[in-house]
């Protein structure tokens, strides 16, 4: 079987997000086949290439006010010119998403609409 390219693809602002996009990586690759990469938002963003590449991305993104980090937002934004415009490259993948907040309330809500738009195109 050929190995499967996961993305871990994450904003953290205080370096808790960071903990669990490391952590999502290690266990990805204790399991035979799957090649994890770890990058942030902005590292991203000069990989569109090796994004295409992958067969799933996994977002993080910490929850600030009931939503995702602006960092997380400028990249969600910044897919519009590099994989919408280039015809949705990114249909067809699997995808998953992380966060995690400080407050009680608003981490679910906070990628419900993320994983909508990002696994659309």
């Amino acid at each position: 079987m050929n190995s499967l390219n996961i993305a871990i693809v994450f904003h953290s602002g205080f370096g808790h997000t960071a903990k669990l996009a490391q952590s999502i990586k290690v266990g990805a690759a204790s399991v035979e086949h799957i090649r994890p990469m770890l990058m942030t938002v902005s590292e991203a963003q000069r990989q569109w290439e090796a994004l295409e590449d992958c067969e799933a991305i996994i977002f993080g993104a910490p929850t600030y006010m009931g939503s995702v980090s602006a960092e997380f937002k400028a990249f969600e934004e910044a897919t519009s010119s590099a994989v919408m415009g280039k015809g949705f490259v990114w249909s067809g993948k699997l995808a998953a998403g992380f966060t995690n907040s400080g407050a009680q309330s608003g981490v679910s809500v906070a990628l419900r609409p993320v994983d909508r738009r990002l696994t659309s195109i």
